[in-house]
């Protein structure tokens, strides 16, 4: 297993969710021409393998997920907030080997 230190930003969370960008925050800490990023995997290209995440990434994820599809009905304001959060339950490290 090979561990690589990650740092999200609320602005990819915000600019992600609000439909800014269609790079995950986590797409933009790794290359996202090899890697892939699932729910619950990130997608190696290269190899051809999926390789499983922790339960903070799937935690993530799912919190991410959820903003994502209830932004419509959701101030600006509202959803910075909980970009903040979301920030703040975001996964330290991920595995990508």
């Amino acid at each position: 297993m090979l561990l690589m230190r990650i740092k999200i930003e609320q602005a990819d969370i915000f600019n992600y969710v609000v439909g800014n960008t269609n790079y995950d925050p986590i797409e933009r800490q790794i290359d996202p021409e090899k890697y892939e990023v699932y729910d619950h995997a990130i997608y190696d290209h290269e190899t051809k393998v999926s390789i499983p995440q922790s339960e903070t990434y799937h935690n993530y994820m799912e919190h991410l997920r959820n903003l994502k599809d209830r932004v419509k009905d959701m101030s600006n304001h509202e959803i910075s907030k909980l970009c903040v959060e979301i920030q703040e339950i975001s996964p330290k490290y991920i595995n990508i080997k």
